[in-house]
């Protein structure tokens, strides 16, 4: 009996981390001498239908160095529910070694084949694509958005050690850069990209969490979730023109300012917001992601 309860026990566990929707994968051949033959999985959510008009958003999930994907494509991190309530596909590349993380030099074809597969399929959409990553796959998602920016809706890169050199090209792709402060170096990292990139004009917002090391702290998860939500709805233009075409949805002005030195944020018109430093400002179209992010000033 005790042996039933624990099997039962563990199987809703796994469902509250995983949810029911399609599991499937593409293979494709690369040039790369550790990839001659990768799998790429991907999870169709649940709610998917066939026919009709639009297209399904993709988000591309990294995992650690070498992971298989599958585990992220499955939805782990809490993703599936998250993809199903969005009705989101989860794509999980399967790369290992041979610098995969510079998507220029072979990876970035084979995502771009893989979802081209995928698509014969399935109704989604490959040329307006969300990114996360975390630890050695935090390193793509934030380098495959600036190899090809026009791809690209937002990105999350999460204990990050290589970025890639801030650019006005993305200006108008939004990104979302977290790091544990006891990660010593990917904190220092991650904290001077966020400043140059904003000195180049991108859109990042930066938090970091107290007494975190090389971790995923289950609040860097919920703010990802919010700013890519966030993104996806602000571009749902993007799936209601057919396959193929994309619409580029400007930045606008920000409607609150955040300090980074602070964790708080005012209305962008608030007399406080002059007196934060260039370095330290962060900008908020939402007030949802700016809750999540920190704490509203009085």
């Amino acid at each position: 009996m005790r042996g039933l309860v624990i099997l039962i026990a563990g199987i809703l566990l796994l469902t509250t981390q995983y949810s029911i929707g399609a599991l499937k994968h593409v293979t494709v051949k690369t040039k790369a001498k550790s990839n001659y033959k990768v799998k790429v999985y991907y999870r169709v959510p649940s709610g998917y239908q066939q026919k009709g008009r639009g297209s399904y958003r993709v988000l591309v999930i990294f995992g650690g160095r070498n992971c298989s994907g599958r585990g992220q494509a499955a939805g782990s991190l809490g993703f599936a529910r998250w993809a199903d309530e969005h009705d989101i596909f989860l794509v999980g590349p399967g790369f290992t070694d041979s610098d995969y993380w510079y998507p220029e030099k072979w990876s970035g074809k084979a995502l771009l084949k893989a979802l081209k597969l995928i698509k014969k399929q399935y109704r989604i959409n490959d040329t307006r694509l969300l990114y996360y990553g975390y630890s050695g796959g935090s390193q793509c998602s934030n380098l495959f958005p600036a190899w090809r920016p026009q791809l690209c809706v937002a990105w999350v890169s999460h204990a990050c050690g290589v970025w890639h050199q801030p650019t006005s090209r993305m200006r108008d792709i939004p990104g979302l850069v977290t790091c544990g402060d006891a990660d010593f170096m990917r904190y220092i990292l991650s904290r001077n990209f966020a400043e140059k990139a904003r000195s180049k004009g991108e859109l990042i917002i930066w938090k970091s969490f107290p007494n975190h090391p090389h971790d995923v702290p289950p609040d860097s998860i919920k703010l990802a979730k919010k700013f890519l939500s966030y993104h996806h709805k602000r571009n749902i233009g993007d799936l209601q023109y057919g396959f193929g075409k994309g619409i580029l949805v400007r930045r606008g002005k920000p409607k609150y300012i955040g300090d980074d030195q602070e964790g708080q944020f005012w209305r962008a018109n608030s007399i406080y917001v002059k007196y934060i430093d260039p370095e330290d400002r962060v900008e908020f179209f939402s007030k949802d992601i700016a809750l999540v992010w920190g704490k509203e000033g009085k």
